[in-house]
C-alpha cells in the first residue's frame, strides 16, 4: 500500500477502485466528463480539482476530507464529502499496472476488468495531455489484459497510464528512462 499517491494532470478522472485503499489520496484533476465518480482513503483526501456540470463525484475518507485552494464545483455537479470509515479491503475493482517500470523503449499496460464493457486506454503526459491511445472504445471481457506500450520515439520522463471501462476511470504513472 502507498502511503501518499499523488495524481498530476488535467482533464482525467481517478477513481481508486483496488484491493487496498489508499492511506491518502491528492486529487489534482479536473471531472468534465458526465459520469459518477469515487476517490476514497482509509484516512484523507485532499482535493484541489473541478467538477464539471453534470458531474458527480463522492470522497470517503476515515479521517479528512479537504478542499483545498483551487477546489471548483460548476452549476449542475454534485459532490459529496463522507467522512466515516474505509476499509482498507474493498472488492476487487479496475486495476491497471505497468511492467517493467520505469522502462527504455516498451513497456506492458496490464489492467484487469471487474465486467465486461468498452474500454479506453491512453498515455498522457505529467500535464494531463493525451499522447497517445492504445484501446479506443473497445468491448472487452472481464479478466485480465495487456497491452505494449512502444516509447522509443518518447522523451524520457513521466507518463500517466490511464484505462476507463464502465464509468470508472484509474491511473497508473509510468517512468521512461
Amino acid at each position: 500500500m502507498r502511503a501518499l499517491f499523488t495524481i498530476i494532470g488535467c482533464y482525467l478522472t481517478l477513481t481508486a477502485y483496488s484491493q487496498t485503499a489508499n492511506q491518502h489520496v491528492r486529487i489534482r484533476l479536473d471531472y468534465e466528463k458526465y459520469g459518477q465518480y469515487l476517490q476514497e482513503a482509509t484516512e484523507t483526501v485532499e482535493a484541489v480539482n473541478k467538477v464539471g456540470k453534470s458531474v458527480g463525484v463522492e470522497y470517503r475518507a476515515g479521517k479528512t476530507v479537504v478542499l483545498l485552494p483551487g477546489f471548483e464545483a460548476k452549476t449542475g455537479s454534485v459532490f459529496v464529502a463522507n467522512v466515516r470509515s474505509v476499509s482498507a479491503n474493498v472488492e476487487k475493482g479496475l486495476e491497471l499496472t505497468a511492467f517493467p517500470n520505469p522502462f527504455e523503449q516498451i513497456t506492458t499496460i496490464s489492467y484487469y476488468l471487474p465486467a465486461n464493457g468498452k474500454v479506453n486506454l491512453w498515455i498522457a503526459d505529467s500535464q494531463g495531455k493525451l499522447i497517445h491511445r492504445l484501446v479506443d472504445d473497445q468491448e472487452q471481457t472481464a479478466g485480465k489484459h495487456e497491452v505494449k506500450w512502444d516509447a522509443g520515439a518518447m522523451t524520457s520522463g513521466v507518463y500517466l497510464s490511464v484505462v476507463e471501462s464502465n464509468q470508472k476511470r484509474i491511473n497508473s504513472r509510468i517512468v521512461k528512462k
